[in-house]
């Protein structure tokens, strides 16, 4: 019965904090004014397995960026940062719709497999609020 006790205990304390995460990253994000927050947040969702990836942990690197091996940030914000470069070079057209931008960029890296609707299938559990210039958004 504790053993039981203890798992859910740990399950409850880590859906809390992937919780908590995930709004803080989701509003560092539009902070950094990334086109399609959502999107990008369910990207790091995907990529990190809900932030216990050890590339999350041990690199900072939210979304699998690579240059022959795992890029690694100094934190996680970075990380962002350097999302934002990539979306500015790589998005030029604005009215693509950003699941198909993605698809088509292979940014999942793997040829036929299908990212987009990996996304979307994605959940996110935090509710989403941020604050800005003292309102809720």
């Amino acid at each position: 019965m504790r053993f039981a006790i203890i798992i859910l205990f740990c399950f409850v304390i880590n859906t809390h904090l992937s919780a908590q995460s995930e709004n803080d990253i989701y509003c560092y994000i539009k902070q950094k004014e990334i086109k399609y927050p959502e999107v990008v947040l369910r990207q790091a969702i995907y990529e990190t397995g809900h932030f216990r990836s050890n590339i999350y942990q041990k690199k900072n690197n939210l979304f699998g960026f690579r240059r022959k091996r795992y890029m690694a940030f100094d934190d996680w914000k970075a990380c962002v940062d350097y999302y934002k470069v990539w979306q500015d070079k790589n998005y030029t057209h604005n009215e693509t719709d950003y699941y198909d931008f993605l698809q088509k960029k292979n940014f999942s890296g793997k040829k036929k497999f299908r990212y987009d609707i990996q996304l979307k299938r994605t959940r996110i559990r935090a509710t989403l609020n941020c604050i800005v210039d003292g309102k809720k958004e």
